[in-house]
């Protein structure tokens, strides 16, 4: 895993109630621990996240305690 992805990893975990807080049932995309979109659609995120290349990753923000990472990139 690259070292800029591993650090947005460990941000969104350390940041996950204020993410819960202000992006509820939302998407959000983090590049170097910032949130560059945020939206209730995956598509709006992906599209604004796109600056940032596979980098970016895309997380939706449940308004309770589980964690799904997506990306809009394959493998």
């Amino acid at each position: 895993m690259e070292p800029g992805l591993a650090q947005d990893i460990r941000w969104l975990r350390e940041h996950a109630q204020e993410l819960q807080d202000k992006y509820p049932d939302m998407y959000v995309a983090v590049y170097r621990g910032k949130v560059v979109a945020a939206d209730k659609e995956f598509g709006k995120v992906c599209e604004r996240a796109k600056p940032y290349g596979e980098k970016a990753i895309i997380k939706y923000v449940f308004s309770g305690d589980l964690v799904v990472l997506q990306t809009c990139f394959s493998l």
